[in-house]
């Protein structure tokens, strides 16, 4: 690692915890996120949460219609885990009155756990500025319990909802702010749904205790806040997780869901697919291997993890931020206390160049083990990480998806994007290389401000 390179990350390191000593990151506006608590049970108590974090002594709301509501002050270590009673657990189709909100007055960031014993999934939550009026949706099929799960969040009253279920009818339903439509579709697999509203709202996709693939064992919990079509990509740059390596089938699942007609899908440069809106191209990223996905329109891209043969992993699921939307620096946390892991990774995708700037908590990182995606200019690899707040930062833009896992048990999600950084620097614009160059010269905040953006191949 250069000297200038070590400097760019104390900088960057002391910025960022300046920042947070005084209120936050990001845009230091007040933030506002939600979460719905879909059914997880299959005979045994559900022990979810909603895992916060962000400034020590930071505060925050949680709330629903339902006559809940709590104040949090995160802890000098920055976290706050609040249990979410089973009683809040949304079963069956209709309107719901139990999804919550959470609202503090600076840049917060946060996760919903849904966790029983074998069942576990978490999903990365978005600010409202991220949402939108349009989506498609990735679930599972087969399985077991009510099966696959779809959740829609109204942010304002008067929402105009229309949810078509893939293979069905399109439902119309009105919601007011807080409401939310539920809908349970068995074995039926809702990936490629849509979802429709005059009025942005937050959509979650799941399964009660999916298979993945349907027929392997061990089932396991699913959910994960879905990306509105509008923060969607052309381009992807995929790793195989760490589960991978110890699941049955030594593989990751991926799907890549059309937003429109007509749509051609490239693997690894070969065209593999044309789509329309809702098709689904199907295809197993190994373990230790990358791929590249690229479309003539905006897709969505989900990746799976697979039944686990009771190691420490099992399904779960997870969106892909396009490679458009990476950030150079992560400000993350693991899931601690009760809700704790024996494992928790980060796979990474980042520039083969940067390998070098690469750092966690201000130490860089070994990356002798990464390995290069073929036809890139990017690399792959797994970087174990520890309990409680992170920081993943390099010289630019890179991907970040957390998994963990303990007995067949785990979770997957990403660690955030240009349109969600939760607490981490969002990316700026970028400024010319020889003005780069000049950073040096000027002082603390200023260099934290500055990012690059690297023109992706």
């Amino acid at each position: 690692m250069s000297e200038v390179a070590r400097f760019s990350a104390r900088v960057k390191a002391s910025a960022l915890a300046v920042a947070l000593a005084v209120g936050g990151v990001g845009t230091g506006q007040a933030a506002e996120l939600y979460f719905d608590f879909n059914k997880n049970t299959i005979g045994q108590t559900a022990n979810a949460s909603v895992f916060l974090f962000g400034a020590p002594g930071q505060t925050a709301t949680v709330s629903n219609l339902a006559g809940f509501s709590q104040n949090v002050v995160l802890g000098v270590d920055g976290f706050f885990n609040l249990p979410i009673a089973n009683t809040y657990q949304q079963s069956g189709t209709g309107t719901r009155d139990t999804g919550f909100k959470i609202v503090s007055p600076t840049p917060i960031a946060g996760y919903f756990v849904n966790r029983a014993g074998f069942s576990t999934d978490m999903t990365y939550l978005f600010d409202s500025a991220a949402l939108g009026t349009s989506y498609v949706v990735a679930s599972q099929g087969g399985g077991f319990g009510e099966g696959s799960q779809v959740m829609i969040h109204a942010r304002q009253d008067g929402t105009n909802v229309t949810f078509t279920p893939k293979g069905g009818a399109p439902i119309n339903v009105v919601l007011n702010a807080g409401e939310t439509y539920k809908y349970a579709g068995g074995v039926t697999n809702l990936t490629g749904s849509r979802v429709s509203a005059n009025k942005s709202v937050a959509v979650f996709g799941g399964h009660e205790c999916a298979q993945v693939p349907v027929g392997t064992a061990f089932c396991d919990t699913l959910v994960e806040q879905m990306i509105p079509t509008d923060k969607l990509s052309k381009s992807y740059l995929l790793t195989a997780s760490k589960g991978a390596e110890v699941s049955l089938s030594k593989s990751d699942l991926v799907r890549v869901i059309a937003t429109a007609d007509s749509t051609e899908v490239k693997v690894d440069g070969v065209v593999v697919a044309t789509l329309n809106t809702g098709d689904v191209h199907e295809f197993s990223l190994p373990q230790g291997s990358g791929a590249r996905v690229d479309a003539s329109q905006p897709v969505m891209v989900a990746q799976y993890l697979t039944g686990g043969n009771g190691a420490n992993t099992d399904p779960a699921m997870s969106m892909v931020p396009g490679a458009d939307t990476w950030l150079d620096e992560y400000r993350l946390a693991t899931p601690s206390g009760t809700q704790d892991f024996l494992i928790d990774y980060a796979s990474l995708v980042i520039p083969t160049a940067d390998l070098g700037s690469l750092v966690l908590n201000g130490v860089t990182v070994n990356t002798s083990g990464f390995t290069a995606i073929a036809g890139t200019s990017f690399s792959r690899g797994v970087v174990d990480l520890p309990n409680g707040l992170f920081t993943l930062d390099a010289a630019n833009d890179f991907l970040v998806m957390l998994g963990g896992g303990s007995n067949a048990d785990s979770y997957f999600t990403f660690g955030g994007s240009t349109f969600a950084p939760g607490i981490s620097p969002p990316d700026p614009t970028p400024v010319p290389e020889p003005a780069g160059l000049a950073l040096l010269g000027l002082s603390l905040v200023g260099l934290a401000a500055i990012r690059r953006r690297r023109l992706r191949d």
